[in-house]
């Protein structure tokens, strides 16, 4: 994805990219839709049971 002011380009994973676009990100035609390189914060995965 490209950003207007920014120069470096980042890839996100395809959930991510509508979040982005309403940031102003514009969506780049040769980038993978589900690789990433800027990863988003991920919480952390929850057992059976736990609240």
């Amino acid at each position: 994805m490209r950003h207007d002011g920014i120069e470096q380009e980042i890839e996100v994973s395809e959930i991510s990219v509508k979040h982005y676009e309403r940031s102003g990100w514009k969506v780049v035609d040769d980038q993978a839709p589900n690789l990433t390189k800027m990863a988003a914060a991920k919480g952390r995965r929850r057992e059976t049971g736990e609240n």
